[in-house]
């Protein structure tokens, strides 16, 4: 587990979301403005650093096994909060630069 959490990046948390959520490589792709290469490549690798398949479909169409869907219920909270500080700190990013521009 040590060596997958060294390796998982926060973006390819969110594009296994956003297969889960879109069911397929070329709608999560659009969703997250990416190209269709990226989102399988990323998805392919981050199976591989966590050595459990997460995803079952015929190439195009994806559906999570259940251990994906296990694994990615438990990441989901951690991508809420992350979005949260995101639009915390854009809050706050804001607020300093109108405080700075006076």
């Amino acid at each position: 587990i040590d060596a997958f959490l060294s390796r998982t990046t926060l973006r390819q948390i969110e594009i296994m979301s956003g297969l889960r959520m879109h069911g397929s490589i070329s709608r999560a792709a659009q969703a997250l403005q990416m190209s269709v290469a990226n989102v399988s490549r990323v998805s392919g690798r981050f199976e591989a650093n966590l050595g459990v398949k997460l995803f079952q479909g015929d190439g195009r169409r994806f559906h999570l096994s259940p251990e994906g869907e296990k694994i990615l219920d438990q990441l989901l909270p951690l991508m809420c909060e992350i979005v949260a500080l995101r639009d915390h700190l854009k809050i706050i990013r804001n607020l300093s630069d109108g405080h700075e521009a006076r």
